[in-house]
């Protein structure tokens, strides 16, 4: 049987992450906020309408509002997520907003470059993929300390690629 030289072996990925945002309430924690705030809100408001600041309830009632939608966004973003994968032979970077829009990427090892740019006082404050005119960001909504780590395992693993899944170290 002739080889195909346009058959590109696929190796398993060696290098395989997900990352998800964190959130530090769950649903029920923004809700028990929320009821809190709003309570807080309804007792001052009626207190200075008996004082005869009629006004008082709208103003009061505006960061309530701004505050439910500030949880009802963050909590519909939760569903972001990222899957980077790395084999020998290509790098797959998959993005899937919370509107589930897909956005999948395949890049080869050995023409892309990652660049990390860290501040002295903070770490990692932005993970950037480049490959001919393709910059992408990765890892946009992780904390400093999450892309510290993570940086340097996929630089790592960018490293074996290059070397074909053998690690020389």
């Amino acid at each position: 049987m002739p080889h195909d030289f346009y058959k590109q072996d696929s190796y398993p990925p060696f290098f395989e992450a997900v990352l998800t945002p964190h959130r530090s309430l769950s649903p029920e924690g923004v809700n028990f906020v929320l009821w809190i705030v709003g309570t807080l809100a309804a007792m001052a408001s009626l207190a200075l309408v008996l004082m005869g600041v009629w006004p008082a309830p709208i103003l009061l009632s505006l960061p309530v509002i701004f505050l439910w939608l500030a949880f009802k966004h963050n909590i519909a973003t939760a569903d972001t997520y990222e899957e980077i994968s790395v084999s020998p032979t290509e790098v797959r970077l998959k993005h899937v907003s919370h509107k589930g829009e897909i956005q999948e990427f395949v890049l080869n090892p050995f023409h892309m470059k990652l660049q990390i740019e860290r501040d002295e006082g903070i770490g990692v404050t932005r993970i950037l993929v480049r490959s001919g005119k393709l910059f992408l960001v990765v890892g946009a909504f992780l904390n400093p300390a999450d892309k510290t780590s993570f940086a340097a395992a996929f630089s790592q693993a960018l490293h074996s690629a290059r070397n074909r899944g053998f690690d020389p170290s």
